[in-house]
């Protein structure tokens, strides 16, 4: 996977106001599996149970991303649930699969994209929200927002009638000031990247998870990196608002059974 979603963008056209970003080489963008995890679960078998559930469940919604996603709710089940309730309550009337993957970084997800994650169903919405491992690496915020650009090119080239929600890095409570911190600079570039983009829309909820001083607020966190059950809350309601406006916008409504 060497294209990026830039060199997609411009082979449809579509003008930027920006330079092409270079990705020969970057870990980034190169796929590649991963079991940083492994006391947890074990990757390759999650990896297994997704596929299976599509084989089974076609789901309507699918969600990327890291422990963060992983560990919130939903099936394929995972060792977890940090926020049940919420993620019902996110979900409600819409079948969606968990891709949320412990300790992922974009070049894992873009791994996952090319060996069938995204085949043999037909999502009317992908939500991506993954970057935040890749800010604890020795990774430069061009070189990690390379990364989701690409994750947003293969999952579009997967799903081409398919609505994206990219989801902005969220804040993190190990960070120090002064801000911007990596989060913030990646965010900023895939803003400035991204914009217009027809079939994407990007979303940063980061201020909801700041206190009045721009610090990360400590209370919607369980540690320096993983969201609270009342993050949890934050996040289930934002999501839904943004999914409910881009199904209404460009989809027939969506009925059914509740998510699984």
């Amino acid at each position: 996977m060497q294209r990026t979603l830039l060199c997609l963008l411009l082979s449809f056209g579509i003008g930027m106001a920006v330079e092409p970003v270079t990705v020969t080489g970057l870990s980034t963008t190169t796929p590649v599996t991963q079991d940083r995890d492994r006391a947890t679960y074990d990757w390759q078998t999650r990896h297994a149970e997704v596929l299976a559930r599509h084989r089974e469940i076609k789901p309507d919604v699918v969600i990327f991303g890291d422990s963060i996603i992983h560990f919130w709710g939903g099936e394929p089940r995972a060792p977890l649930a940090w926020g049940a309730q919420s993620w019902s309550n996110c979900w409600s009337g819409f079948k969606v699969s968990n891709l949320g993957f412990g300790w992922d970084r974009t070049e894992n997800v873009l791994w996952r994209i090319e060996h069938g994650e995204l085949d043999g169903i037909k999502p009317r919405v992908i939500v991506i929200k993954i970057g935040t491992n890749n800010t604890a690496v020795d990774n430069r915020p061009e070189d990690i927002a390379a990364g989701i650009e690409a994750v947003c090119a293969a999952a579009h080239a997967k799903q081409p009638d398919a609505v994206i929600l990219l989801l902005g890095i969220l804040p993190r409570r190990d960070e120090k000031p002064p801000r911007p911190g990596a989060t913030e600079k990646v965010n900023a570039l895939l803003a400035a990247r991204l914009t217009g983009v027809p079939w994407l829309t990007l979303q940063d909820f980061g201020d909801a998870f700041r206190a009045a001083d721009g610090m990360p607020d400590t209370k919607l966190f369980r540690d320096d990196v993983h969201i609270n059950t009342a993050g949890y809350e934050i996040l289930a309601t934002k999501i839904r608002e943004r999914l409910l406006t881009l199904a209404k916008a460009s989809y027939p409504p969506i009925t059914g059974a509740p998510s699984r």
